[in-house]
């Protein structure tokens, strides 16, 4: 047994306190009832700061908002081993904080052994309740060698229990997942856990009554293969007392502010993972000022703020990666109580699902989701949809757009005008669909550059003049167009016999050079020179070629490239008219404009090679 323990709970305050009516409140929704701890009974406290979850995607020391899609039931089984995690600076000081002891030692409580046993199940993809069991089958107490006299100190000194063995209050976690983001990336979640206290008090393994935490959780994965994680909450606790904690020569264990920050890397689509974990707390109750003192300061004072690391890893196996195992390792990083020198756990972990004979359907999405994480699709951009159905396995999909779950976002378009910025021209004008070029992203006041605006100009693709007639405002008065052939409505005229052009046709001549100047769509025109039958044959198809080139040479000389241009002779060979009349042999006397290349914006198709 122990000799003369101060703990004891707040009944010497005046008064109801907050917390004695939330844990009360709680105790009653949880239907239970415990007898009181005989009077005789001295009591301790929980010691090991450690809560292990337990849930198929939690860490080794944090709850995570994360749940499995379908019902299941999980157990888990964890072992670990603590050093120093109780020392004698943590309870007890003399004044000017100079150790008074006879012997030094190491601690009070200087090796734990502790067992973590974990039952649950997941429910509505949403909520997780689990019952804990953690037992400490040894660990080794030796109270400190006290000074003899304290003529040099005033402080208070009382003896612990030595027992070598000591059962935990089982805890019960309620948790939810209150909110996830569209993408499945953040999501925020609350628990309470409740302490049913049938431990055993006396040996560092449990608090004398009732208890509760009540937290939230938060977290947030990245594209890249990290997942950062927070919890935090309040802890209430039956307020025990050990030494004299108002000469800050003791230690008071009350009410807390918990707190954990971590992140894990998962490795092989979570398969496999490793992990940080930072975990503190502090007390946050005070009675310095009464003149009956019994706590003094619990808030951020060095006995009462123990902060720790952790690191852990954890793999899945087994059918359908339904098992895990996990090891993990840490120590202090301020030696407040409970914060070992080093500590060690390994745990391994199995779930099964839940299953409903009489259940409905399962959702379409729930079921796929499911499917793509039991095959473990590889998924690059962590978008939810597996590689080999994405379309975009390297960008993200939006979930917007006429198929949000192609696996692509939408192409980024600035100027908003329905052409993504990789096919628009002018990406920061909006294109203003007038009928010209409506594909390219540019709007077009004057696309032919003739004076006359788009919107007036009956032909705005071919420089004219313009017109009272609306019909004819802006068009050409030498040719006409008919698909990819110039129908020139004033003939080309030479000097007789010869290949000189005559001055009357310079002007015809030069709606061609603007056409093709303003249309640089027009990759090639082939100008195409013709005769009557009348005189030699031979003679007749020289002298066309050599008009054919005379006008390629005026077009050229008059800022039209020459690679854009051909020059054929036909001579007689291809009449339009008949030859028998003055009219039709005139009409024969030609020089044709036909556009054989043209860039319409379709991929063209390679060329075939000759067959052998």
């Amino acid at each position: 047994m122990v000799y003369g323990w101060l703990g004891t709970m707040k009944a010497h305050r005046n008064g109801t306190s907050l917390k004695q009516y939330v844990v009360a409140s709680i105790a009653v929704a949880a239907c239970f009832a415990w007898p009181s701890v005989a009077a005789a009974q001295t009591a301790t406290f929980k010691l090991d700061r450690l809560e292990v979850p337990g849930a198929p995607d939690d860490t080794m020391m944090m709850a995570r908002a994360v749940t499995q899609p379908g019902p299941i039931f999980f157990a888990q089984l964890g072992m670990g081993y603590s050093m120093n995690p109780l020392k004698t600076t943590n309870i007890y000081a003399a004044k000017n904080n100079r150790l008074l002891l006879t012997v030094p030692d190491r601690g009070v409580v200087q090796d734990q052994f502790s067992i973590y046993t974990a039952l649950g199940v997941q429910l509505f993809n949403r909520v997780t309740v689990t019952a804990a069991f953690p037992f400490t089958p040894y660990q080794y107490i030796k109270n400190p060698d006290y000074p003899n006299s304290t003529s040099s100190s005033n402080n208070q000194t009382t003896p612990v229990n030595t027992s070598n063995q000591t059962w935990g209050d089982v805890r019960i976690d309620m948790r939810a997942v209150l909110w996830r983001s569209i993408d499945q990336r953040f999501a925020l979640g609350a628990g309470l856990s409740i302490f049913a206290p049938i431990g055993d008090n006396a040996a560092f393994g449990a608090d004398r009554n009732i208890g509760a935490i009540l937290g939230v959780q938060a977290e947030y994965a990245f594209k890249f293969p990290l997942v950062l994680m927070g919890t935090t909450g309040i802890a209430f606790r039956t307020t025990a007392v050990i030494n004299d904690p108002p000469l800050a020569s003791g230690l008071a264990v009350a009410d807390e502010w918990r707190w954990q920050v971590g992140g894990f890397v998962p490795i092989k689509d979570g398969k496999y993972r490793i992990g940080l974990t930072i975990q503190g707390q502090t007390g946050i109750e005070s009675d310095s000022g009464s003149t009956s003192s019994l706590i003094g300061n619990t808030a951020f004072t060095q006995r009462n703020t123990p902060i720790e690391w952790h690191v852990e890893g954890r793999a899945k196996f087994g059918p359908k990666d339904r098992w895990w195992v996990g090891l993990g390792a840490g120590s202090f990083l301020y030696p407040g109580y409970g914060a070992p020198d080093f500590r060690a756990i390994g745990l391994l972990g199995v779930y099964v699902p839940i299953l409903d004979s009489n259940a409905n359907s399962p959702d379409a999405k729930l079921a796929l989701r499911e499917r793509w994480r039991e095959q473990r699709s590889l998924d690059s951009d962590n978008d939810g949809i597996p590689d080999d159905i994405d379309a975009c396995p390297s960008d993200a999909e939006d979930h917007k757009g006429n198929d949000p779950s192609d696996g692509c976002p939408i192409p980024p378009d600035r100027d908003g005008d329905g052409i993504p910025d990789q096919f628009d021209k002018c990406p920061d004008q909006p294109e203003d669909k007038d009928g010209v070029d409506d594909n390219d992203g540019c709007p077009e006041v004057d696309a032919d550059n003739d004076g006359v605006p788009d919107a007036e100009d009956a032909c705005p693709k071919e420089p004219g003049v313009r017109s009272t007639d609306p019909k004819k405002n802006g068009c050409p008065q030498f040719y006409s167009m008919d698909g990819t052939v110039v129908h020139v409505l004033q003939q080309v005229h030479f000097a007789t016999g010869s290949a000189t052009i005559l001055a009357d046709s310079f002007p015809m001549l030069q709606e061609i050079a603007n056409l093709l100047k303003v249309n640089p769509a027009i990759k090639k025109m082939s100008v195409e020179g013709h005769t009557d039958n009348r005189g030699n044959a031979v003679m007749n198809k020289t002298l066309s070629q050599n008009r054919a080139d005379s006008v390629v040479k005026w077009l050229s000389e008059h800022g039209v490239e020459s690679t854009r241009l051909e020059a054929h002779g036909y001579g007689q060979e291809k009449p339009v008219e008949t030859n028998d009349t003055d009219k039709g042999r005139q009409a024969n006397r030609r020089v044709e404009f036909k556009i054989i290349e043209q860039d319409d914006g379709k991929p063209k198709q390679a060329a075939q090679p000759p067959k052998p």
